[in-house]
């Protein structure tokens, strides 16, 4: 992914203003992956794992954990976090994980990166390094989200985030991947005979969803991400979007587009306190499943 692997991009804003996931999703994997007795907890790869926020969640359930990112810079401040025991890190693209062995790896894990992948080419590398009892587990947040209090900022922020007048144009292929809640993921896993493939979105928000070719299971609570904001800390996780940054390298004269957006939403809502929280329902899709060759009897589970 080409700006998260910019010299100049700020992987410490990242770390710093990035949501956490739910300790309920580690819970949740686990719950699915070992459905099947002979599955095991012994490697788990965090693919696109960035500065290893869910690397680091993921320790909880698996004796090891690798975490994979084509950025070194992103890399650079996943390895300034301390843990125990260390996670090793590896500078790698998902489509080619070389250094994994075929058949080594109990759970894939891609939390709100696959949409900047190859999907045939990491679906083939994920069918090659997982066990044949193994689990692979894609996930992620929009970036937008419906204000229950304020639902004019609905339309503000997805024309802020999606319209090629303002960020639409600056994002990185693939975006419309997420935006539509993974769906070419549900058809290419289907399509390659991917066992017991399970997606769920939330809320029913998502562009084009619920999908009548893959339907999704839509949820009535966040599996994902349930992240609590107020105005202050909405913009400083807008300040981490990838078009944002791409945006003000073009045009570092220009006032944050961040700021600008804060701005209008506030006056529009009627908005004065910065500190105000937020009444936030974060758009998500989560999907699990085995690789082809799984045993028919996980099936039935």
């Amino acid at each position: 992914m080409a700006t998260y692997s910019h010299p100049i991009y700020d992987s410490s804003n990242y770390q710093n203003n990035r949501p956490q996931y739910k300790d309920a999703l580690v819970d949740a994997i686990l719950e699915y992956h070992l459905k099947n007795p002979e599955a095991t907890t012994d490697l788990a790869v965090d693919v696109a794992t960035g500065t290893g926020i869910f690397a680091r969640q993921l320790q909880r359930g698996f004796k090891r954990v690798i975490g994979v990112d084509i950025s070194e810079v992103m890399l650079r401040s996943a390895r300034k976090v301390a843990t125990q025991p260390p996670i090793e890190f590896v500078q790698s693209p998902a489509e080619s994980l070389l250094f994994l062995e075929s058949g080594s790896v109990d759970v894939v894990t891609v939390a709100t990166g696959a949409h900047w992948f190859n999907i045939d080419g990491f679906i083939a590398e994920a069918k090659r390094v997982l066990k044949s009892t193994g689990t692979l587990v894609i996930f992620g947040y929009t970036g937008f989200a419906s204000f229950v209090d304020y639902p004019q900022c609905d339309t503000m922020l997805k024309e802020f985030g999606l319209n090629d007048s303002k960020l639409g144009s600056y994002w990185d292929q693939g975006r419309d991947v997420l935006v539509e809640g993974y769906r070419d993921y549900h058809k290419a896993l289907a399509n390659g005979k991917w066992v017991d493939i399970f997606r769920r979105i939330y809320p029913n928000t998502i562009q084009g969803e619920p999908s009548a070719e893959f339907p999704p299971v839509v949820g009535d609570s966040p599996v994902v991400m349930d992240y609590s904001v107020n105005w202050r800390v909405l913009k400083n996780y807008w300040s981490t979007w990838s078009a944002l940054a791409t945006y003000h390298r073009d045009y570092p004269e220009r006032e944050a587009f961040d700021q600008v957006l804060i701005r209008e939403m506030m006056t529009a809502v009627g908005a004065s306190n910065m500190d105000e929280p937020l009444n936030l329902e974060w758009e998500e899709v989560l999907i699990f499943c085995h690789p082809p060759q799984q045993s028919q009897a996980v099936k039935a589970n």
